[in-house]
C-alpha cells in the first residue's frame, strides 16, 4: 500500500530496494517463489550489489561510462558500415556535443525531442544530453500524427533532433512547429569514406555503405535546420562548462512500449539513471557470474525508442567495453544481411526477425554459394527478444544457428562450443531487461528433472523479484505456488520512474498482496517453476469465449497447437473484430513439414479436443500464413495481434470449407492459401 500512496502523492513509482525487502520475504513460506531468492547465495551477492550501486554509482550514465573506459581507452566502442571509434574518441566528440547544447540552452531537466536511428551520432547525443542532465524523449516516426503532437507538445521548443531517415517522413510535421534549433544528423554522417578498404567489408552489401546525405536539401526548405557537422562545431569552439551533478535517481530516457494495445499510441515510458547504471553493473562478471569476456561486439538495431535498444544494445554493452555495432536498417527483409554486415558476438533481434533472417538463410538460400551456406562462428549469443517464442520457432532458429554452425569460432577460457543454440531473453518496457538465459537448450536440459519436464523458462537477473499472483475478492492478491498460473509481477532497481502524463495508468499497475507488499504488474499471465524461471504465457486480456460459456486463454491453444513441432511453426489465436465471429487460428507451418496441410489441422482439431474436452470443428476458423508472406508485424518489428484481429475473418475457413477445398483438387499436398 505504501507504493500506491508514494505515487498517488509524487505521480512516480519508489524505488525499489531488494534489502528492505527481507523481513517479509523470510516470513513469505518457501512453497512461494519470492522466498526463493533470499536463501540464496545469489541474492544476497545481489543486496550487496545494490547497495554498492547506491553508494560507489551515484552518478550519471554518462560518468559510469566514462569511468569505466578509464580502463582500456583504446578500445573499440562503436562499429559503423567499417568505421571504428574508440572509447576516448567517442567520450571527447560527446564532450563536445554537451557544450553545443549548452551553447543552445539546453539544460538539466529539459526534455529534447528526437527521432532517430542507431549512428554514433545517436550515442553522441545520448552521452551529451546525460552529461548535462536532460532528458531525451526518443520517439518513432510511425506513432499516429496526433500522438506526435501531443508528445511534441510537452516537450522542449530549444531542439528538435533527428537523423535524416526518419526526418524524411516527419519533417512537414515538424516543420510547423516553433523549434529554435533543428538539428538533423545524416545515416551518411560517419561512413567510411573508401569502405572497400575497411577490414570487414562485406561486397555483396555494397549499398549499405553509400547513403545518401539528405541535410543540405532540408536546409533550404527550412533555415532552422542545421548539419550535425554545423552543430558540433559550436562545442568546439565554446568555452561553456558543462556541469555534470548527475544522480541515480534523474530521469533520462523517455522510451515507448510495443504499442501492441493501441497501434500507433504507444505508452511512454521515463527510465532514470538508475535503470541503465544497475542493469549494466549486474552484468559484470563478479555479479552476474557469468565468464569476464573482453572485446565482444553487440548489435544495436531495434527502434531507439525501445528502452531494449538504449539499455541491452548499446549500454549495457559499453559497460562491459564491449563495442556497438550500430545499424540503422530495420526490417525484417534485411535482418540477415544485418547479421553478416555487422558480424555481432552479442545479437538481441526480435523472434519475427529471426525467423525471416533464418528463413532466407535456409529456405532461399542467400548468403549461399554452391549450396553451402556462409558461417557465423562470431555469433556466440544469439537471442530472441521483445515477443514470445514458440517450441515450433525455437527449433527452426536453432536450426539456422546449428547450419551456420554459429559460436564456433568463440572460445571462452580455452572452451568452444560446436555451436551456440538460440537464448531468451527481455522484460517488458516497464521493467527494463530483466530476463536473460543464455544456452537455453542447454539450460532445460542441466534443469530438466527440477522443473518437472518443462523448460527452464526465463531465469530473472539478481536484482530481481518475480512472481504470479492470483486476485482476491478484496482487491488484494495471493501469491501463487510454484507451477501454478497467475499475474506476473515484479520488483526491480530497473523498474520505470513513471509512465509519462498518465499517473492512473501508473497506479493500475501496482499489485499489492495479502502480505502488504507492493509489486509492478507486467500484465501477462504466466507461472514460476521449481529454479525460479519465468513462463511468460500471453496477455491477460486475450481470451477466447467457447459456447459452453467458458473462457480459455489464447495461450492455451497455442501451446496446445505448438506442440507438433514438425509441422507448426507460429501460431495466433486472435477474436476477429467482427460481432460473433469465431475465434481464428492464425497458423504458419514449418517449410520443411512433409504431410499435407489438411492433415495438420486434423491432428491440431484432435489434440484440443482430447487436452480441452470440447470439440472446436465447428468454432475455430483457421487461417494460413504464407511462409513468403508470413505475419504482419508492428513497427517494433513484433507480430502485431492488433493488426490480425483487424483482419476480421478475411482468408479465414471452418475445417469443412478447407476440406472441400482439397476434396475438390484432389491434392493431399495443396496448400491451402486462399482468398475469399
Amino acid at each position: 500500500m505504501k507504493t500506491r500512496e508514494y505515487t498517488e502523492r509524487t505521480g512516480k513509482l519508489k524505488t525499489f530496494h531488494l534489502e528492505d525487502e527481507i523481513e517479509n520475504m523470510v516470513k513469505t513460506p518457501k512453497s512461494k517463489p519470492s522466498s526463493r531468492l533470499i536463501r540464496t547465495k545469489k541474492g544476497k551477492k545481489a543486496i550487496a550489489g545494490l547497495i554498492d550501486i547506491e553508494k560507489n554509482h551515484n552518478h550519471s550514465w554518462y560518468q559510469e561510462i566514462r569511468i569505466r573506459a578509464a580502463k582500456n581507452p583504446n578500445a573499440l566502442a562503436l562499429f559503423y558500415r567499417g568505421t571504428k571509434i574508440s572509447f576516448s574518441e567517442m567520450l571527447e566528440k560527446a564532450d563536445v556535443l554537451a557544450k553545443s547544447f549548452v551553447e543552445k540552452g539546453v539544460k538539466k531537466g529539459d526534455e529534447i525531442p528526437a527521432c532517430l536511428s542507431n549512428t554514433p551520432e545517436t550515442v553522441y547525443i545520448l552521452l551529451a544530453l546525460n552529461k548535462i542532465g536532460a532528458k531525451i524523449n526518443l520517439m518513432g516516426n510511425h506513432f499516429e500524427p496526433s500522438y506526435m503532437d501531443s508528445i511534441l507538445d510537452t516537450c522542449s521548443n530549444k531542439l528538435f533532433i533527428a537523423t535524416d531517415d526518419m526526418y524524411l517522413t516527419i519533417r512537414d510535421h515538424i516543420s510547423n512547429r516553433n523549434y529554435e534549433n533543428i538539428i538533423v544528423t545524416s545515416l551518411a554522417d560517419s561512413l567510411p569514406e573508401h569502405p572497400e578498404l575497411c577490414d570487414e567489408y562485406e561486397p555483396t552489401l555494397d549499398k549499405y555503405y553509400h547513403y545518401k546525405n539528405h541535410v543540405e536539401k532540408f536546409k533550404k526548405l527550412d533555415d532552422r535546420v542545421k548539419t550535425f557537422g554545423e552543430f558540433y562545431s559550436v562545442g568546439e569552439k565554446s568555452n561553456a562548462e558543462v556541469i555534470d551533478n548527475g544522480t541515480l535517481g534523474d530521469e533520462f530516457l523517455v522510451t515507448y512500449s510495443s504499442g501492441s494495445t493501441k497501434v500507433g499510441f504507444p505508452k511512454q515510458i521515463i527510465h532514470s539513471n538508475r535503470s541503465l547504471i544497475t542493469s549494466g553493473r549486474f552484468h559484470d562478471s563478479e555479479l552476474s557470474g557469468n565468464p569476464d569476456l573482453k572485446g565482444l561486439r553487440g548489435m544495436a538495431h531495434i527502434h531507439t525508442e525501445s528502452n531494449t535498444n538504449v539499455i541491452t544494445c548499446i549500454s549495457d554493452n559499453l559497460m562491459q567495453l564491449w563495442s556497438v555495432a550500430l545499424e540503422p536498417e530495420y526490417s525484417k527483409e534485411t535482418a540477415l544481411d544485418a547479421i553478416f554486415m555487422n558480424k555481432p558476438n552479442y545479437l538481441n533481434m526480435t523472434t519475427s526477425h529471426l525467423i525471416e533472417a533464418f528463413k532466407n538463410y535456409l529456405i532461399d538460400g542467400k548468403f549461399h554459394e554452391n549450396g553451402v551456406g556462409r558461417k557465423m562462428p562470431w555469433l556466440f549469443a544469439c537471442f530472441a527478444v521483445g515477443e514470445g517464442t514458440s517450441k515450433g520457432e525455437e527449433k527452426f532458429i536453432n536450426r539456422g544457428l546449428r547450419v551456420a554452425r554459429a559460436g564456433s569460432g568463440v572460445k571462452i577460457k580455452g572452451f568452444s562450443l560446436p555451436y551456440t543454440t538460440l537464448c531468451v531473453g527481455g522484460g517488458d518496457c516497464e521493467h527494463g531487461g530483466i530476463y536473460y538465459t543464455l544456452w537455453k537448450p542447454l539450460f532445460d536440459k542441466i534443469n530438466y528433472f527440477k522443473t518437472k519436464n518443462h523448460d527452464c523458462g526465463l531465469l530473472p537477473e539478481a536484482y530481481v523479484l518475480v512472481s504470479a499472483f492470483k486476485p482476491n475478492p478484496d482487491g488484494t492478491y495471493t501469491e501463487c505456488d510454484f507451477g501454478e498460473y497467475g499475474i506476473i509481477a515484479a520488483n526491480s532497481a530497473t523498474t520505470m520512474v513513471r509512465y509519462k502524463d498518465n499517473q492512473q495508468k501508473l497506479i493500475d499497475t501496482i499489485m499489492t498482496d495479502d502480505q502488504e507488499r507492493d509489486w509492478i504488474s507486467s500484465n501477462v499471465y504466466g507461472y514460476i517453476n521449481e529454479i525460479g524461471g519465468v513462463h511468460v504465457k500471453g496477455r491477460i486480456e486475450n481470451e477466447i469465449v467457447l459456447s459452453n460459456g467458458s473462457r480459455v486463454p489464447s495461450y492455451v491453444f497455442e501451446d496446445i497447437i505448438g506442440m507438433d513441432t514438425k509441422n507448426v511453426l507460429s501460431c495466433s489465436v486472435v477474436k476477429p473484430n467482427i460481432v460473433g465471429a469465431c475465434p481464428v487460428v492464425n497458423i504458419e507451418f514449418q517449410p520443411d513439414k512433409r504431410i499435407s496441410d489438411i492433415n495438420v489441422i486434423n491432428s491440431i482439431l484432435k489434440r484440443l479436443k482430447g487436452k480441452l474436452k470440447h470439440d472446436f470443428s465447428n468454432e475455430l476458423l483457421f487461417r494460413i500464413i504464407d511462409n513468403k508472406q508470413s505475419f504482419p508485424l508492428s513497427g517494433a518489428g513484433k507480430r502485431s495481434i492488433h493488426l490480425l484481429e483487424q483482419m476480421g475473418i478475411y482468408n479465414a475457413y471452418t475445417i469443412e470449407e478447407l476440406q472441400s477445398f482439397v476434396d475438390e483438387k484432389k491434392s493431399k499436398g495443396n496448400s491451402l492459401i486462399l482468398k475469399k
